[in-house]
């Protein structure tokens, strides 16, 4: 059986994880010497940013011949191509949501994925022109990268380290 897998990008995974251990660090270094409000405070932050980390980690979409398989954490939907009954695109500058109507519900997802192009494509290819709105056509012939987040996700990166630096240096 011939499928394609669609994962969320490792450019954003990457940084993503590292914040993730770099905040684990930082919690760690305040139960040493932290005040109680610092150790609430990252924990709960360690703990959202940890299972925000998973979630994506296991995020992936799989276009077969006979469906669509959206896996998420501990979840997965299987549609056949017969029961989506509309692809639609919505853009934001950078930022692009992609909305499947089906039989069984809503389902949207992001430019995030790695080779989003190529994803949508294999979606529009096996949907009747009918199902497909005018502007994931247009879109394909002008892709768009989703590079801020990448970007954010460096930047907090460095926060990160920096802050474990000058806790370390105080």
């Amino acid at each position: 059986m011939e499928q394609n897998i669609f994962k969320i990008k490792k450019a954003f995974l990457i940084p993503f994880i590292l914040i993730i251990a770099l905040l684990f660090l930082l919690l760690l270094q305040s139960l040493f010497d932290g005040q109680p409000w610092e150790k609430i405070f990252l924990a709960f932050s360690f703990t959202a940013t940890l299972l925000v980390g998973i979630e994506a980690a296991k995020r992936e979409i799989v276009v077969t011949r006979e469906s669509l398989i959206i896996k998420k954490f501990f979840r997965s939907k299987n549609f056949s191509w017969p029961e989506i009954t509309q692809l639609a695109v919505v853009e934001l500058r950078n930022k692009v949501y992609f909305l499947l109507t089906t039989t069984k519900g809503f389902f949207f997802f992001s430019n995030l994925y790695e080779n989003h192009p190529l994803l949508i494509r294999s979606i529009v290819d096996r949907l009747a022109s009918e199902k497909v709105e005018i502007e994931v056509r247009n879109y394909l012939d002008r892709p768009v990268e989703r590079r801020s987040q990448i970007i954010i996700c460096w930047i907090t990166v460095i926060m990160i380290a920096a802050f474990i630096i000058l806790k370390l240096l105080a």
